[in-house]
Parts: structure tokens; sequence; C-alpha cells
């Protein structure tokens, strides 16, 4: 053993190490090719100190002659992806000496492969050994020099041309660090290597190749830039911490949490904040399934469906559910954000407690809904007289029939026709007051009806059928103006229903003062692009023009006695069905209610 047999191995060891650590950061962290041409060039030294030394040890034609070729072979390797190492690295330069580089040494290796031929001799006369200090020796070939062989050293000068345009480049675009310390080292590399390989084979020095030696320059280069990388990585590190301290703290202030959703990894990063409230604890690990199964089981298929669609139409994610809590508690979160595919698939976003507000709502709706079913209450305690009336006829009705019956039956003689028909008529008028009592329950009954498919015209005509008593009551005559083929709509009957009772009613009390003959009410439904209206006319004296504009405010009226919420509740009623309500004064005196409703969307 002898420094030769010592130190060769050494270069090789130093060249695998740092290919390897190359080729494990591009594996975790992008940009990749730079680092993995890098490792693919030391690779391909380390394989060259191997070969230089199996060289030195050469002694036969045979012998030589298979290591030679590797040699060239990895020297090729070596060349190409230094070029392009460069080329995306410093990510500038002049892209024809690069494509030169291959081109050149391409030419040259072929004549590796053919009969007789080398690309350094045309012919190999014999092996002279070498002693060099300490002692040890090598062998040295000795041959006729290929004329040819200049095409790979003017690869490597090509080479040297596209390493200093792409370093000044670079150097005058601001990466004047870069440039000097990796394309100086470079360009020394190939010039010290590429210029001791000449003088070897040109049998001017006696020396073994030293391609691996000078490779060295290139190892500390970019062991320098390796440490500087660590050094800023050091450093981006504390300032990513104290980053995300201060917006913790930020978002604590403001009563929400932060994350990012790593799509690919299914890796959620997320304050300590935002795992509180989407209720996962600090230490597990988060995956969208584990927030997924952290939400209310029934919010779970609207979260999933939201946040799916959010990342596939690169839309907003603005969602609202429940996530449960301990003993029986449920908190609402609000979660949104947006998809990122600037630096890979990820999501980024907010996560809030919004339970106050949300509970607030809910007590609001259920304040709303009790006050329209106080309302419809109040409408129909108006309508008490006229609605007992109207059940009292169909009751009078089967009253009389039963009785008529009882007396045929105590005949001798029955009428089984007359008979059969007065028990049509018990049925028909039973029929008859089953539908006023049903209507009566409906209107009575606390919550809001389901939204379904209506026909417009066929609840004008069961509103005018249970107002009809009061209307005869007050001296007023009701005109339905129906528009046939009217399309149908989706909508609360109740809810519409009251707003029609209540618009009805308003007409009336608008008449009160008018003479008999001006008592006149007229509904009229029509149709529009996309849309129904249903129009309430009176003939009373209209609507100051002051007051138009106040109509619908809560707690507004023109009337003695009234509370002011009617219009209100009808306006908030129409809005929830998204259509609108409006109020205009005739020209021959009066006043119209439009109220315009969607048409039913079949999807």
């Amino acid at each position: 053993m002898n420094w030769i047999t010592v130190t060769w191995p050494m270069v090789a060891a130093a060249c695998l190490t740092l290919g390897l650590i190359e080729l494990r950061i591009g594996v975790g962290q992008r940009p990749r090719a730079p680092r993995f041409l890098f490792a693919l060039s030391a690779f391909a030294v380390a394989a060259i100190a191997g070969l230089e030394l199996a060289l030195m040890r050469a002694n036969t034609l045979a012998q030589w002659w298979p290591v030679m070729r590797g040699l060239d072979i990895a020297v090729g390797v070596m060349l190409v992806s230094l070029t392009a190492f460069i080329w995306v690295y410093f990510g500038t330069g002049n892209k024809w000496p690069a494509r030169l580089v291959p081109c050149f040494y391409a030419f040259g290796l072929m004549f590796d492969y053919l009969p007789g031929k080398g690309m350094t001799y045309d012919l190999v006369t014999g092996f002279k050994t070498v002693e060099t200090f300490g002692g040890a020796t090598f062998n040295v070939a000795e041959g006729v020099p290929n004329p040819w062989n200049v095409l790979p050293y003017l690869a490597v000068l090509m080479l040297i041309v596209f390493v200093v345009d792409a370093s000044v480049r670079l150097w005058r675009r601001g990466g004047r660090r870069r440039a000097a310390v990796i394309g100086g080292a470079l360009v020394f590399f190939l010039m010290a290597a590429g210029g001791h390989s000449a003088l070897v084979e040109m049998g001017i020095v006696q020396t073994p190749y030293l391609i691996s030696w000078a490779y060295l320059a290139i190892l500390l280069a970019m062991a320098s830039e390796l440490n500087t990388d660590v050094l800023a990585a050091a450093h981006l590190s504390h300032k990513l911490e104290e980053s995300e301290r201060r917006m913790e703290l930020a978002g604590a202030a403001a009563n929400l949490g932060m994350w990012t959703w790593d799509i690919a990894r299914d890796s959620i990063w997320a304050t300590n904040r935002a795992r509180a409230l989407l209720g996962v604890s600090e230490s597990e690990p988060l995956a969208f399934a584990r927030v997924l199964n952290a939400s209310h089981l029934e919010d779970r298929g609207t979260v999933e469906y939201a946040i799916r669609e959010a990342i596939a139409t690169n839309a907003e994610l603005d969602l609202e559910y429940r996530v449960p809590g301990p003993v029986g508690s449920v908190r609402w979160v609000a979660l949104r954000g947006r998809a990122d595919n600037r630096n890979g698939a990820r999501m980024l976003g907010i996560v809030i407690d919004v339970s106050e507000r949300k509970i607030a709502e809910l007590q609001a709706a259920k304040d709303r809904a009790d006050l329209r079913h106080m309302s419809r209450v109040s409408l129909l305690g108006q309508l008490s007289a006229a609605i007992a009336h109207q059940l009292n006829q169909p009751l009078t009705a089967i009253l009389s029939n039963a009785e008529a019956a009882q007396k045929m039956l105590g005949r001798d003689k029955l009428d089984l026709v007359e008979l059969r028909e007065i028990c049509r008529d018990i049925v028909t008028e039973d029929h008859r007051a089953s539908q006023v009592i049903r209507r009566l329950g409906d209107l009575y009954k606390r919550g809001d009806t389901a939204m379904e498919p209506l026909d417009l015209n066929e609840l004008v005509g069961e509103t005018l059928d249970l107002a009809r008593n009061e209307l005869f009551t007050r001296n007023v005559t009701a005109t339905a103006e129906l528009a046939s083929g009217l399309p149908i709509i989706e909508g609360g009957r109740v809810q519409l229903q009251q707003v029609l009772l209540n618009l009805i009613l308003n007409a009336t009390d608008a008449m009160s003062d008018a003479v008999i003959e001006r008592r006149k009410l007229v509904i009229r439904t029509d149709m529009t692009a996309g849309n129904v209206q249903l129009y309430v006319a009176d003939h009373g004296p209209g609507i100051a023009r002051d007051d138009l504009k106040h109509l619908f405010d809560a707690f507004w009226t023109t009337k003695a006695g009234g509370m002011g919420m009617g219009l209100a509740l009808c306006q908030s009623i129409v809005a929830a069905h998204h259509g609108s309500i409006a109020a205009t004064n005739n020209a021959d005196g009066g006043a119209t209610f439009c109220v315009t409703l969607p048409i039913r969307q079949i999807a």
C-alpha cells in the first residue's frame, strides 16, 4: 500500500459523499434538476478515480483497453452532466457552445469502437513503469497519438466558453457569488484537468491522469455553496419560526386559526388555534380525513363536497359547519381558503369560531318564524267571523241532509235513488268542510312549511275562497284575472298564502271609506322571462309619495291600531323565495302591490 492506492480511493469517496448529499437534497427539495445533474457528475468522477487507479495498474493491452474505454465514457458523462448543470443552475448562457460539447465528444468517442483504433492512440506500442516519490510506481501507456483526439479537447474548450459566458451573464444579473465560486471552480477544473491530460497523452509529463484530483476544486466550491445554503436555510427556518409565532399571536387576537394543506402529500400544517377549532389535538398528525372525521356527522358530506369542489375549480372556499365538542356541545366554525397551484397543489386558509353569530342567526330565524306564525294567527283572527260562516254552510247542509235521510228511513217504502243523492251531498259538504279546516290548520301550524312546487293560480283561488266571506261582509267585489299556462314556482304554500292574505286584507282596509261601487279588488297573475308576477290592486285613496319609501319598514304603519309588521313580513317572506315586492299608485286611484317570484328550475 502506498500514497497512490490510498489517495485515489479517498478522492472517489469524497465525490460519492457529496454526490449522495446532493441527490438526497434533490429528492426532497425543489428545484431538483441542478441537484440531480451535479450528483451525476460527482458519481461519474468517482468512477473516473477508480478507472484512473486501474489504468495505473494495467501493464497489458488486454487490461488497459477496456479500462481506457470506460474512462472515456465516464469523462463524457461528466462533461455532459456539468454542461446541463450550469445550464439549469445558472439559468442562463449561450446555448450553442453547450450543444457542441456532447457533439464534439461523441464524434471523438466513436474511435473507441472502430477496429484497431482508440480515441487517445491509433496504436498502443507498450507500457512503461514510472517511479514517483515515496517509492510508489505506476504504469503509463505509450503509442501513436490519434490526430482526432483533438475532438474531446474541443468539447472541453466549448464547455469552458459556455461556463465563462454563463458566469458573466449571471454576474451581470446580480448572482456574483455563484458566478465567481462555481463558474471559477469549473473553469479551473476544466483547464487543469484538460491541460494535464493533454500533456500526459503527448508524453510531455510522466504522471497518472489527474482528472479526479482536479475535480476537488468543484467539490470545494459546491461544499461552500452547500454550507451557504445550510446557513441560509437555518436563517430562513428561524425567520419562519418567528413569523409563525407572530401569526399565532395575531390569530389568537383575532380568534382565528391558520392552516396550509399540501394536497399531494395529504399533510396539513395548522396553528394550535386552528387545531383547537377543528377538533384535533396539537400533537397528532393532521390529514384531510382526520379533519373530516372531526366534523359533525350530518355535515361531513357537505364539507367534503365543498372542499373537493374548491380544489377542482380553483375557487374560494367559504364553508360553515359544526364540530362536536365535549359533553354533547357543538361548535360552529367557518372554513375559508383557496387552492394555490404555484408551488405544487395546496390550499391555504383560515378557520374562525362563529358559534356566537350562528346561534344568534338561528335564534333570529326562530324569532322570525314565530313572528310569521303570530301574524298568521292575527290574520285568522280578523277572518274569524268569515271563517265561521264558511264552516257553517257545509255543516248546516250536512245536518239538513242527515235529518232528511233519517226521516226517509222511517218510511215504509224507501226511495233509494233519493237516499243515494242525499248521501252524495253529505260527502261533498263534508269534503268542503274538511278543506276549510285543513287550510286553517296549515295557517295555525307553528313553523314554516317546506318548499314545494306550487301553482300560483291555484294558490290565489284557495286564498280567495278562504277570504270570500270577509270580502262579502265588507262589500268588496274581488276579481281574479289569472294568466293561463302560468309556470310552476317553488315556494312554501303557507308563507305565500300569508303574503296574499295580508295584501288582500290591507286592500279591503284601504277601501273601507270608499263608496261601495268603488270597492273593487283585482288579483292578477302574469309572467315574464324567468319570473311570474302576482298583482293585488285596490281602488282606495292610494299611498302618499313620502310613505312609499317607508312602506316595508318594520314597525312603520299608517293604521291607527297597526303594528307595522305585516308588509315587513311580506317582504322577508318574498325575499326568502328569491323574489321581490313593490308598490305603486294607480293612475285612476288606489294602489297596486306586485310580487315577483322566480320560475321553478328543474335540475
